[in-house]
């Protein structure tokens, strides 16, 4: 099969490998055309040349590639996240035990003072 030449517009040269990026990028044929400097019947024309798709067609299978990337730097994210919270895991779970246990004493007594209710309010109930 003959190599797809690039296709000369007004403000840059599109390439295959450009156009698969910008596809990518989610990019859609207004700003393909804005970015590269062509009418659409050339690029339209170009990409049946080399892709033998209509334009449309080839912009939204390009685009699968994108929304891949997407997930997978999402999936990435969730595994640094995790990762983070079980370092902070493991650096609680090897402090002291009795650092552990008057942290926990102390927020049991706070939360024990916030909940409970003092004797004036305890009087109002009997009343």
């Amino acid at each position: 099969m003959k190599e797809l030449q690039p296709l000369r517009g007004m403000r840059r040269e599109l390439t295959k490998e450009l156009f698969e990026e910008l596809c990518a990028l989610q990019c859609g044929v207004p700003e393909i055309l804005g970015y590269i400097g062509v009418t659409e019947d050339r690029l339209a024309r170009w990409v049946r040349r080399g892709y033998r798709l209509e334009l449309a067609d080839a912009v939204e299978m390009l685009r699968q590639d994108g929304l891949i990337e997407i997930r997978r730097a999402g999936f990435d994210q969730l595994r640094r996240s995790a990762t983070l919270i079980n370092q902070q895991h493991v650096r609680f779970l090897s402090a002291p035990a009795d650092a552990k246990e008057a942290a926990s004493e102390k927020a049991l007594e706070e939360f024990i003072a916030m909940t409970s209710p003092g004797e004036k309010e305890v009087e109002e109930l009997f009343r």
